[in-house]
């Protein structure tokens, strides 16, 4: 199976640099055109899988519907970003005055939210549930935090290293799994790939 894990566009809460946002928060201006340069870029690439999953978070949703517009997706919550509860729409940089050693120990869990560990163990079972009714080619649309989950557990790197992969907007990471005597084995074949300017950002730390 060949798994394409894209990130959603640049959002509101992105560009506000906020700690995550919420489940509401939409793409911007810049967000939107970015989906639709990663749609044209897919095309071109002839990319046309056949089960599609998506994050239940509107940017994400969002994304989805301008990159494979005809598709019919299947929202997950448990490939949505992590929870930061009552942070959520705070400034980042407020957030770690208040906390700065809050990301040295992924077990803290945000205001009324969740921890990144709670995050991962989440993501793999949506990824287990997957790689057991497997199919040839498989979108999904989410988050830097989910993608990065799922790419470090391919790589049999612990969640110490926690965000190991921190993927442009709207590009696509590509994982092939395998399944050898019933166990399922990934190996990343693309990070961040997409059009030229969707990748630039990295450039800048923008992403």
């Amino acid at each position: 199976m060949i798994l394409y894990l894209i990130r959603h566009g640049r959002s509101q809460a992105n560009e506000q640099r906020l700690v995550t946002g919420t489940p509401s928060d939409s793409l911007s201006v810049v967000g939107r055109n970015q989906a639709a340069g990663l749609a044209d870029w897919l095309s071109k690439q002839s990319v046309q899988p056949e089960r599609f999953m998506v994050s239940h978070w509107s940017r994400a949703r969002e994304t989805a519907e301008i990159v494979f517009p005809e598709a019919d997706w299947v929202t997950d919550t448990r490939l949505g970003e992590t929870d930061a509860g009552s942070v959520a729409n705070l400034p980042l940089t407020n957030f770690l005055q208040d906390q700065p050693n809050f990301y040295a120990n992924l077990g803290n869990r945000y205001p009324g939210g969740e921890s990144h560990l709670d995050l991962n163990a989440r993501t793999l079972a949506c990824l287990d549930e997957q790689l057991q009714k497997p199919c040839r080619l498989m979108a999904v649309v989410a988050h830097s935090g989910p993608i990065t989950c799922i790419l470090q557990h391919v790589l049999q790197m612990d969640m110490t290293s926690f965000p190991a992969f921190l993927p442009m907007h709207a590009t696509v990471s590509v994982v092939h799994f395998s399944n050898q005597s019933g166990v399922w084995t990934g190996r990343l074949a693309g990070f961040a790939l997409g059009p030229a300017e969707n990748t630039v950002e990295i450039l800048h730390g923008d992403h």
